[in-house]
């Protein structure tokens, strides 16, 4: 499967539309990498110094029902664990590019200026790519093990 990166204001509007606007779906799992790292000689190595992740998608709908997407240079996230009184599922999402940057974020009318919602779960990032992987529906875990409980 290709990756789709979005360039354009009709390639926001083409993801969009495809997966649904996210609605009835989810943020399954994240993963999440830099280019530190500390080589065999126990050496520092620091590379371009940026922070990208996949992140897999799931909706309750066909066509695809699950994507994967990958966001270049991330500048800041907000990731959100909900209450085990709260039924997590995202009604609609923002996709926006302002002064070189995408900001995706899990509300509708997110407003980018004042990102500091606590209650929303958002990522910026310098470029984004997504692909299908409704093959990645389901419980099992892709990008990792289930770790305690």
């Amino acid at each position: 499967m290709d990756w789709i990166e979005i360039k354009t204001e009709d390639d926001i509007k083409n993801l969009l539309n495809t997966f649904g606007w996210f609605h009835d779906g989810c943020l399954r799992e994240i993963h999440l990498w830099n280019s530190y790292h500390v080589s065999e000689d126990l050496g520092m190595g620091c590379g371009d110094y940026s922070i990208n992740a996949k992140v897999l998608f799931q909706r309750q709908f066909e066509n695809p029902s699950a994507i994967e997407v990958y966001f270049r240079e991330i500048q800041r996230m907000n990731i959100v664990s909900t209450s085990s009184d709260y039924w997590y599922s995202i009604f609609g999402v923002t996709l926006e590019y302002k002064d070189g940057i995408y900001y995706w974020a899990d509300e509708e009318d997110w407003n980018i200026d004042n990102p500091n919602n606590d209650n929303t779960m958002w990522i910026s990032a310098k470029g984004i790519k997504w692909r299908d992987r409704s093959e990645f529906i389901g419980e099992k875990l892709r990008y990792g093990k289930r770790v305690g409980r």
